[in-house]
């Protein structure tokens, strides 16, 4: 069984595109949980399409994910995040690749990406690229497009042994330097770079300079930790 879990926080703009994305013959065999900490309508319209909804009283994207978890039945787990830019159209492919691999991310490619089932945007924000995403490729050892992608699948057998205990979006950080801890064999899909959909421009977390911050200081302290 996959349990796919999506983590939300006011997300109604953006929910019903990310749950009506994956593919039927996937949500028929899979549960999908949205755990969520919204004050708008995100959980009635996800329950509205058959997702399991749980409330959190306390906000953090780390700790919805590992609350879900918790709570989820799934053998495989998929995290999505729901502002309709992960396309669940890839699914499958995730699924493909996780059989060879431990840790499956889901990137965005560069602004030539293009599938002609989906309208792509050119990528937003490459100066972050620049100051988190090349450092943490190049410390962990990374070859991936997109390392703090929130589009990931797992086992649940590997997602216990990667221990996480991060509460918010630095979840994804720790989730890519205990897999290399691990020696987990870590792997892409390239997904397009989909329109975010909701009232903020932009990402929450391109909006959180203290979450670089916190992000880079944790890639940093492994890279002292290893040498």
């Amino acid at each position: 069984m996959i349990s796919i879990i999506i983590p939300t926080l006011n997300e109604e703009e953006g929910i019903a595109k990310t749950i009506c994305s994956i593919p039927e013959e996937i949500r028929k065999t899979s549960e999908v949980i949205v755990v969520d900490v919204s004050d708008d309508f995100t959980p009635i319209i996800a329950k509205a399409l058959g997702a399991t909804v749980l409330k959190e009283a306390r906000k953090g994207k780390g700790w919805q994910m590992r609350q879900a978890v918790k709570q989820s039945k799934g053998d495989i787990l998929i995290f999505m995040d729901g502002d309709g830019t992960d396309p669940g159209q890839y699914i499958p492919k995730l699924l493909k690749k996780l059989e060879k691999s431990n840790l499956v991310l889901g990137c965005r490619n560069s602004k030539e990406f293009k599938d002609k089932n989906l309208k792509a945007y050119p990528r937003q924000s490459y100066i972050i690229w620049d100051i988190i995403f090349y450092p943490t490729n190049q410390i962990l050892g990374l070859k991936v497009s997109d390392p703090l992608a929130g589009f990931r699948a797992i086992r649940r057998i590997d997602w216990d042994k990667l221990n996480l205990k991060n509460n918010d979006f630095t979840i994804e950080t720790e989730m890519n330097i205990r897999a290399v801890q691990e020696n987990f064999t870590i792997t892409q899909v390239l997904i397009p770079s989909l329109k975010r959909l909701g009232g903020l421009s932009g990402s929450k977390f391109l909006k959180s300079p203290k979450m670089w911050v916190k992000i880079y200081k944790m890639i940093s302290n492994y890279n002292k930790e290893k040498k």
